[in-house]
């Protein structure tokens, strides 16, 4: 009897049913137990025995079709016993999920594949590809240590045989990751090593992508530390080499920090200038780099002025991550949410977004992200709950600060300090003006203009309260006329 003649027996019998006629006839059990059941009659040598040819059919019939059936592929090979074969196609397979923007897809196939991998396999690019295909991906849903772990494993049994191409970058995302995470290049020798070994390898293979990371990476440690205008430009030269050609995930990264770096300065022509270009590099259809521009763009509503719809577009920007479980997104968008609501006097409302967004930054060591988080999770408590409620948050970030030389988190904690302080009842302005003196001076130095005018404004109020009102018109006239010079909506449109 032929197999047709066989597989039509079992239809008519109510086992089987036709499941597609094209490209391939193909029949499913019609329920799982009879699945479960022919299974499990088979003895397991012969299990292995047929998942194998299975393998190999699939290979010998469709080789113009290895990715798109690796998956399947794998899972043959796994079950017949053969990991070493089976990593080969986990791998294919979780290439091909990042190609398709299956990032959970992908990121189950590169840790099926870096567990397939015996000590002594030899097979070293594959074993480069699986912890950078996971690297790239699970940041995004299991944070910077769980992937930089996967990166540096593999590099420390690869380095020295490995393809230039994949250790470029490997150590591109080492580098990024690292630079999340509040590692600055002065303080973290390896984020120095990182940044330095890519720039290596790029001059090694000509590469300018490669050789203009390095300037990318410290274009970012200068706006986080606040050389704002020094480091957008830096940023802005060096993405004119990397987004033509680097991956558009990386690009559309380094895209979102320099948006936010212009919104930052009050630079808003060139911030939607960058977003135009994050946008256009996030229409390959990846769901989360389409988030990580939204999120980005309700940062520089906010920063502009328009609280209302920024905080609209955070809020459904954090719900949106946690639906698509991308954990680097759910931080800054809860964050955004968070500073939005404070900007509103909107302490109650604030509470959610800044603790999911500071849960979020621990997991997922998003350093700046976390100093923010907790400084204004300081400001929330002691609004709700009086002063001493909020000293271990304000502690907390302002010792982050200090230690990552991230000022802006710094002059961003103080600022919510004083103004809290000043609301208080009783008010407490002698700290309130301490504290809005080192923030004003702190947002100047940095040129960080929109925070910087705001910060007048509050000075101003806090110094009229304390009766020395020549300062507080003074700084009034300050603010006002930088907030007209950068187009910030929130403040009254001057008159003439």
């Amino acid at each position: 009897m032929t197999a047709r003649a066989e597989l039509s027996t079992l239809e008519a019998s109510g086992l089987v049913q036709i499941a597609a006629m094209e490209p391939e006839l193909e029949y499913l059990f019609r329920h799982a137990l009879v699945q479960d059941a022919a299974y499990s009659s088979l003895l397991k040598q012969d299990r292995r025995t047929l998942h194998r040819l299975a393998a190999e059919t699939l290979l010998a019939l469709y080789p113009e079709r290895v990715r798109e059936l690796a998956g399947v592929i794998a899972m043959h090979y796994e079950l017949a016993g053969d990991a070493a074969a089976a990593a080969e196609h986990l791998v294919v397979a979780g290439e091909h999920a990042l190609e398709r923007f299956a990032n959970k897809d992908a990121v189950a196939f590169f840790d099926r594949a870096e567990a397939s991998f015996s000590p002594d396999d030899a097979r070293i690019d594959l074993r480069l590809r699986a912890a950078l295909g996971g690297g790239r991906v699970s940041w995004a849903f299991r944070g910077q240590d769980e992937a930089l772990g996967r990166l540096e494993r593999a590099l420390a049994f690869g380095e020295p045989d490995g393809d230039p191409k994949l250790l470029g970058d490997m150590y591109f995302w080492i580098a990024f990751l690292r630079r999340m995470r509040g590692e600055t290049v002065a303080s973290s020798d390896e984020l120095r090593r990182a940044v330095d070994r890519a720039a290596e390898i790029g001059a090694t293979r000509d590469d300018p992508v490669a050789q203009a990371m390095p300037a990318a990476f410290m274009a970012v440690g200068m706006m986080f530390s606040g050389e704002l205008r020094e480091g957008t430009r830096m940023l802005d030269d060096a993405l004119k080499i990397i987004a033509p050609r680097a991956d558009p995930v990386s690009a559309a990264l380094l895209s979102g920090l320099l948006t936010m770096g212009y919104a930052r300065h009050g630079d808003f022509a060139a911030a939607d200038r960058t977003i135009a270009v994050a946008r256009k590099l996030a229409e390959s259809g990846d769901p989360i780099a389409a988030l990580d521009v939204d999120i980005a763009s309700s940062g520089v509503m906010i920063e502009r002025g328009d609280i209302a719809a920024g905080e609209a577009m955070a809020t459904s920007c954090a719900a949106r991550s946690e639906t698509l479980g991308a954990l680097a997104c759910a931080v800054p968008a809860n964050v955004i949410s968070g500073a939005a609501h404070l900007a509103r006097d909107d302490a109650a409302g604030a509470m959610a977004p800044l603790e999911r967004g500071e849960a979020l930054a621990h997991i997922a060591s998003m350093g700046s992200l976390q100093t923010l988080a907790e400084g204004m999770l300081g400001s929330v408590r002691a609004r709700l709950n009086g002063d001493p409620a909020g000293k271990a948050g304000w502690d907390a970030a302002l010792e982050r600060a200090h230690a990552t030389q991230d000022r802006h988190g710094e002059a961003v904690t103080l600022w919510q300090r004083a103004v809290t302080r000043a609301h208080a009842r009783p008010p407490d302005l002698a700290a309130a003006i301490a504290d809005v003196d080192i923030a004003v001076k702190l947002f100047e130095e940095m040129e960080a203009r929109p925070s910087h005018a705001r910060a007048l404004r509050d000075q101003a109020s806090i110094l009229r309260a304390l009766g020395r009102v020549p300062e507080a018109d003074a700084a009034d006239q300050r603010a006002s006329a930088l907030a007209a010079e950068i187009g910030l909506t929130d403040f009254p449109t001057p008159r003439g």
